[in-house]
């Protein structure tokens, strides 16, 4: 930036400053769903909620009607993202993933009907092209089939895991974070995985994973896959808030430092079954 440039950003009035992160703040909650509410898609229950550490934030989640916004039946896209960085850059950033997503969603549907390579392809691409340098997204897609079967993208996200009855599986498959490289050294992989009755799974942002107790240490998958154990027979709200509860309770001495996201679903337990 030059001097002229320097000049012109600091002669804006601080109540311009205001109003424009105000109105980037009242686009994030526009474009992701109401917290207060369970999303119902077929057997599977669908909570979800971000908790920014600044009045905007770098977190993103979203459940995508996949049938009524692009006539892909059968089907409900679940994404979320984490911009590097703070404040209104990150935003602003997660803005221009969420235009990419859904263009590249409609892009796809137009030829096929199931998740390809090609879909975090087109969006590193816009994403190189509008980010600056060091600014990258993580982000986790997949595509819910109402017959249980998921495929999924994972593009330097910290895994979401899958709790089936017996065993934990972390949706690692993908590739690179978004943005960093015109192309990615290797095409994405796509993976599969089937969620069956009362098999819970659980994404979520670095924030949640890295917050710190007084001690230094990270809460971490341990933790996470402990409250699941214990709270598993709760209602998917109440896991759900048990999970952010205890990720509360355990950094309450140091505070929240990051965005914080959150995703549960689960298939075959109503919200108000106990």
């Amino acid at each position: 930036m030059d001097e002229k440039d320097r000049s012109d950003v600091s002669a804006i009035p601080l109540q311009e400053i205001k109003e424009e992160v105000i109105s980037v703040a009242a686009m994030q909650r526009h474009i992701m769903p109401d917290p207060e509410r369970v999303t119902v898609f077929g057997e599977y229950d669908m909570v979800g909620k971000t908790l920014p550490s600044a009045v905007v934030g770098g977190d993103f989640y979203s459940f995508i009607d996949l049938e009524r916004r692009f006539g892909i039946q059968g089907k409900m896209g679940v994404v979320i993202a984490d911009a590097a960085g703070h404040g209104l850059a990150a935003a602003m950033l997660i803005r221009d993933f969420n235009t990419a997503l859904h263009t590249a969603i409609s892009f796809q549907s137009f030829y096929v009907q199931n998740t390809t390579p090609l879909l975090f392809t087109k969006i590193n691409r816009r994403m190189f092209r509008s980010s600056e340098p060091n600014q990258f997204i993580a982000a986790f897609y997949s595509e819910l089939q109402l017959s249980g079967t998921i495929r999924y993208m994972n593009a330097g996200h910290p895994s979401p895991l899958l709790f089936k009855k017996e065993k934990v599986v972390p949706l690692d498959r993908g590739g690179p974070v978004l943005g960093v490289f015109p192309d990615p050294p290797h095409e994405y992989q796509v993976g599969e995985a089937f969620l069956e009755k009362d098999d819970v799974l659980v994404c979520c942002t670095d924030g949640i994973l890295e917050a710190m107790d007084c001690t230094g240490r990270e809460y971490g998958y341990g933790r996470l896959e402990k409250v699941v154990a214990v709270h598993r027979n709760l209602s998917s709200q109440g896991l759900f808030d048990a999970i952010l509860k205890d990720v509360e309770t355990f950094s309450r001495d140091v505070g929240q430092t990051d965005d914080r996201t959150l995703i549960l679903i689960r298939k075959g337990m109503k919200p108000h079954d106990c």
